[in-house]
């Protein structure tokens, strides 16, 4: 069974909105260091750049929702060309960008790392984000339990 805290007062909406996004990132950087066993001289540095990672993936699910929309609209009001073509190149920097970031800080992190880890942290990489899910909905399930055995 894991240990839990009881809330002596109702939790505000807001409250578990920040209690969620402090767990998720708790968790993360939990899944990150058991994923990859950094040594005490690599886990400051490896949790800066996939800080850094996060939030340049962050940033570009935001701008390529942006101009992904623009886009759909756009696909469908083909009058100005040179306005779709401006939206159309804008597309292709912004995925650009990305790639050419990404591509940096994943070599400082190689830096950072031995070619074991390495192999350990693109594993990480693409099942964290499901792993992290599943994890959520585990906890949200063991805290519905709780609270149905606390109201009998």
């Amino acid at each position: 069974m894991l240990p839990y805290l009881r809330a002596e007062r109702p939790v505000t909406e807001p409250e578990k909105a920040q209690i969620s996004s402090e767990l998720i990132e708790a968790l993360k950087i939990w899944k990150l260091i058991h994923a990859v066993s950094p040594t005490t001289e690599q886990l400051v540095p490896l949790l800066a750049k996939f800080n850094e990672l996060e939030e340049l993936k962050k940033i570009y699910r935001q701008n390529h929702r942006q101009i992904y929309d623009q886009l759909k609209r756009l696909q469908d009001d083909m009058r100005d060309v040179d306005v779709s073509q401006k939206v159309l190149d804008d597309y292709r920097q912004i995925e650009e960008q990305f790639i050419h970031q990404r591509r940096e800080i994943k070599s400082e992190i190689n830096k950072i790392l031995t070619v074991d880890q390495q192999m350990k942290f693109e594993v990480f990489s693409f099942t964290y984000r499901r792993d992290l899910r599943k994890t959520m909905q585990l906890l949200l399930s063991l805290q519905k339990v709780d609270v149905k055995s606390q109201s009998k």
